[in-house]
């Protein structure tokens, strides 16, 4: 149990550290195309389309490690429930409605990406398997982080006091 703990862990941290890196590549290719447009009058074609399939890598990468470090948006309709029983085992539900949308996300873009994949982007010839994978690679993160915080919110032991 340890072994996954600390792997989702890692995951959600390989996650974090990957998004840092797009987003310096993103931010990097924008004020190349800002400054080959217009100081150059010149603009590289690549750009942007570099820049929309770093964004695409960087929302389902970036999943993982906003759900490690509970980031994602929420509603918090039940947070005034101070039973910790109670808080777990919502705490798993929401884990495994998160774990049925990864199931759809990583089932949904592996059949794009062996329908879609062998096709090229138009601007870089990128094959888009590589665009497309992002789905995959970023629902399977997700998945490893949510099943770490499941198994965190049903291992919750109550204490004397909140037991119900």
């Amino acid at each position: 149990m340890n072994f996954f703990h600390r792997f989702g862990r890692l995951t959600g941290q390989v996650s974090d550290h990957v998004i840092g890196w797009l987003l310096l590549v993103s931010v990097l290719l924008n004020v190349t195309q800002v400054f080959t447009r217009y100081a150059l009058n010149d603009p590289l074609f690549w750009t942007e389309e570099m820049v929309r399939y770093t964004t695409v890598w960087l929302t389902f990468v970036g999943a993982a490690a906003g759900s490690l470090y509970g980031d994602h948006m929420d509603m918090n309709l039940f947070l005034e429930v101070k039973s910790r029983r109670f808080q777990a085992w919502h705490q798993a539900f929401l884990q495994l409605i998160i774990l049925v949308f990864c199931a759809i996300i990583i089932w949904q873009g592996t059949r794009f990406c062996l329908l879609n994949g062998m096709q090229t982007a138009p601007a870089t010839g990128l094959p888009m398997l590589y665009v497309y994978g992002a789905t995959v690679v970023g629902g399977v993160m997700l998945a490893i982080v949510s099943v770490h915080k499941l198994l965190l919110a049903l291992h919750q032991e109550p204490t004397a006091e909140t037991a119900p």
